[in-house]
């Protein structure tokens, strides 16, 4: 054997190894859809196309590692009902009857309510039910409290999965949209 052989080899098989040690840690499977672990999630920020809140199927990781698909309201809605293939709902599960939501398409769009005092842009009379004492853009800081209970600690995070669903059936309830006016943390 040469003098370069050995370092040649030694060489390769560390680099095989990262290989293997990454394949590893990523669990992929040969073949296997990657997107089967999706969550629904939604923020109250403004999207890009300048909707009010928007809608996302996030597959959970690190903040780094986390990948985000954004969808619009009526992907968000269709899919989450299941009558819409989703990476988020590959079995067609209506996660609304699940979750006992009896309107979904008016608490998906009654959102920014827990955002805004009033409807933004001027396009609406309409109250919403921030207490934000600041802002008229921002739910006061014992409402963001209330928030943090469905994992948004700051007003860019998404809400993911199960409390997104959890989230909007209790805004369907007369009693928490109360409470949360007021900002006193109830259920």
């Amino acid at each position: 054997m040469n003098r370069f052989a050995i370092p040649i080899i030694v060489t390769i098989l560390c680099f095989n190894t990262l290989i293997i040690s990454a394949q590893e840690k990523e669990n992929n499977v040969f073949g296997e859809n990657d997107f089967t672990d999706y969550l629904f999630a939604f923020s109250l920020t403004e999207s890009a196309s300048g909707a009010i809140t928007h809608f996302a199927l996030i597959k959970p990781g690190s903040s780094v590692r986390r990948k985000v698909k954004h969808i619009t309201l009526e992907d968000f809605l269709y899919q989450a009902s299941g009558k819409m293939q989703s990476v988020a709902n590959p079995t067609k599960k209506n996660f609304f009857k699940e979750y006992t939501i009896k309107r979904p398409e008016v608490v998906v769009n009654e959102l920014w309510k827990l955002r805004y005092r009033s409807f933004p842009y001027g396009m609406s009379n309409e109250e919403g039910w921030s207490a934000g004492d600041t802002t008229f853009f921002l739910p006061s800081e014992s409402q963001m409290q209330i928030l943090k209970k469905y994992g948004m600690t700051r007003m860019g995070d998404y809400v993911v999965g199960e409390n997104a669903f959890k989230l909007l059936k209790n805004m369907e309830d007369s009693t928490w949209i109360n409470n949360y006016k007021m900002g006193v943390e109830g259920n």
